[in-house]
């Protein structure tokens, strides 16, 4: 035998066996690395009541209006309820309507919105207020993952109410949505379907989150839903899903000349603000149902009607769509996924 066969012998089988036993292994492997390539294919339905901007304090039968939503709610057996902000500061005086919230027995989320820091009231102390996980949080909802946003942080260049989400929550939410083992939907007060006054100030920066990750793991999104706008309409931006809710309560009033009393003299002494809005003889809300087996996204609102003159009749003035704002809540399907 040549000077160095056997060590050359020796390596040729050692090759050998690393080669079979990476040819053995490969199958074993392949589901791992299907996994982690392809977005989660859950199955199964959920149901939740859904409502935004009460304003409790801001009508005589605010009170009344939260329990009727949570009555319902409780009746039909839903999962869980969500209000997407603009329900109370953290005063005593509002205890009542907390309670009211509160009678639902079952999971039960909220939103920060930008009128549950009035009064000077912070972040901090409104999340103690309703017992929130935190400013902006995940939970679980059987098929699906929620994840609640805060968009009052600050920064930004607005005047007047904050409407911002800073590098640490984009940040966060790039994280959730990369480990997201399930479909998400999310949930923010302030609409950040567009760039336009009284929407998330940065609004693409978030929407850039989201795109990249539905580009990564199609049917990572499911939806966004948010308040704030007091409007009712849903639109596709870059094949994701927003749905913007409409208030519980009013329109509000952008023209001086358009308000006027339409409720009794000693109602309006009690609610000073009350001339200011156009409000629903009903309150709106919305109950969701999530079909993932489907593919589809169903949400079943409520129609009423204004209290007095509609907001035209009245002189108002808005650039925004008229079509969208109306005292209701309008039936949805869609597909999703």
């Amino acid at each position: 035998m040549l000077p160095g066969s056997a060590s050359t012998v020796c390596s040729s089988l050692v090759s050998r066996r690393h080669v079979l036993r990476r040819l053995t292994l490969a199958p074993a492997l392949l589901p791992a690395l299907r996994a982690t390539a392809q977005p989660p294919q859950p199955s199964g339905r959920l149901r939740f009541g859904l409502i935004a901007d009460i304003h409790p304090d801001m009508l005589p039968d605010g009170r009344d209006r939260v329990r009727a939503f949570v009555a319902t709610m409780q009746a039909a057996r839903v999962d869980f309820i969500l209000q997407l902000g603009d329900f109370c500061w953290p005063a005593p005086s509002n205890r009542r309507y907390l309670e009211a919230w509160n009678e639902y027995r079952g999971p039960a989320y909220h939103v920060l919105g930008n009128h549950d820091m009035d009064e000077g009231y912070t972040r901090e102390q409104t999340v103690a207020y309703c017992g929130m996980p935190g400013m902006h949080y995940t939970f679980e909802a059987g098929p699906i993952r929620g994840l609640v946003l805060d968009g009052n942080e600050p920064g930004g260049k607005a005047s007047g109410y904050r409407r911002f989400m800073g590098p640490e929550q984009l940040a966060w939410l790039e994280g959730e949505l990369k480990r997201a083992d399930r479909p998400v939907m999310l949930f923010i007060h302030q609409p950040i379907d567009a760039d336009l006054p009284d929407y998330l100030e940065n609004s693409a920066s978030v929407r850039a989150v989201l795109e990249q990750a539905e580009s990564q793991r199609p049917g990572t999104v499911l939806a966004v839903f948010s308040g704030h706008l007091h409007m009712d309409y849903e639109r596709v931006v870059k094949g994701i899903r927003y749905v913007q809710v409409n208030s519980a309560a009013y329109w509000w009033l952008n023209n001086p000349a358009a308000r006027r009393e339409t409720y009794p003299s000693e109602v309006h002494q009690k609610y000073r603000y009350l001339t200011h809005v156009a409000a629903y003889r009903d309150p709106l809300w919305a109950l969701v149902t999530v079909d993932l087996d489907r593919r589809e996204l169903q949400i079943e609102g409520r129609r009423t009607e204004w209290i007095g003159p509609d907001p035209w009749t009245r002189g108002e003035t808005t650039d925004r769509p008229h079509e969208h704002i109306r005292p209701q809540i309008s039936d949805r399907r869609m597909k999703v996924g």
